[in-house]
């Protein structure tokens, strides 16, 4: 991959944001998709070609015109961007009541003020659960839009602001892949566990929130009983301060050693401390796509503990 320059990658990244968060205008905003690039959506599906691309978004997003987007923060790197948006519906009680869910997005610049992949991470539960609290509160198509909705206060931690450098936030971080590959081994998820702070928050966008290492040890631990072949091999990670945004595919390894793919990915968001230790960590995907790479897997011979 042919490293462009940061400078270029951000404005590419702001004309995309302008098109599409803020004039949605997503016929334009798709036009900034290469002719071959690829988009997945880890629940409406994968669409190959500026031409779907653009078919499926104008589509999706006509059937919403009330939906407005917000991006909380965004981060730079090489020619990745991983982005954490949220997408909000207008109070219709008219009591200041929040109907929003978040999600986060990989991208890959191709040159030429052009993109040739994203990736889109969310629970569709969430966005179910969100829509029908909405509608059952008297949402409907005609409620206007709210251009000044944010996000939800209190959803997830400030990362710490202390300053750290770049070298020690990366090193901890291949150490924090490192104790995962050594409870894989070992089947032993306390040292993993350890590298939190004593009152991490960890958000699990399936099994939910955890505060406190002893939360998230207990948790880690009898989630991945059931799974010790499982492993997380990094495909990618972007620093943005004390921040990291990682995307980790979840593996099972093919029962019948064929190389058939049981894997699902994972958008993994952590706040780093200090000393050594992190006080936050989210987890973005799609548990209905991990729940059918598991039955997948099972059907072909893998079994669980």
């Amino acid at each position: 991959m042919t490293v462009l320059h940061e400078d270029e990658v951000t404005l590419a990244f702001e004309e995309y944001r302008k098109r599409g968060v803020i004039e949605h205008d997503w016929k334009s905003w798709a036009d900034l998709f290469t002719e071959d690039a690829q988009y997945v959506e880890h629940y409406l599906g994968s669409f190959i070609g500026r031409v779907q691309i653009s078919q499926w978004i104008t589509s999706t997003m006509k059937e919403y015109p009330n939906i407005s987007l917000w991006m909380e923060w965004w981060a730079i790197e090489g020619n990745r961007v991983a982005l954490y948006i949220w997408n909000n519906l207008p109070d219709p009680t008219g009591t200041g009541k929040r109907y929003g869910f978040p999600n986060t997005t990989y991208l890959r610049y191709a040159g030429d003020g052009l993109w040739d992949y994203e990736e889109d991470f969310y629970n569709p539960v969430d966005a179910e659960r969100v829509w029908q609290e909405w509608f059952n509160d008297g949402g409907r198509i005609d409620t206007p839009i709210n251009e000044m909705l944010r996000g939800i206060q209190g959803w997830a931690p400030e990362v710490p602001t202390d300053p750290i450098a770049r070298e020690e936030v990366e090193e901890e971080f291949h150490k924090y892949v490192r104790r995962g590959e050594i409870a894989v081994q070992t089947g032993n998820w306390d040292q993993w566990a350890d590298q939190f702070t004593e009152d991490a928050r960890y958000y699990e966008h399936h099994f939910g929130r955890f505060t406190g290492r002893t939360e998230i040890k207990d948790w880690i631990t009898s989630t991945m009983g059931p799974f010790p072949e499982m492993t997380f091999p990094v495909d990618h990670y972007i620093i943005d301060g004390n921040r990291v945004i990682a995307l980790i595919p979840n593996h099972l390894p093919d029962p019948n050693g064929e190389g058939r793919d049981y894997s699902f990915n994972v958008h993994v968001i952590l706040h780093y401390a200090g000393n050594g230790l992190w006080s936050y960590e989210e987890d973005v995907y799609n548990p209905k796509e991990a729940e059918s790479v598991v039955a997948r897997w099972v059907e072909a011979g893998g079994s669980t503990r």
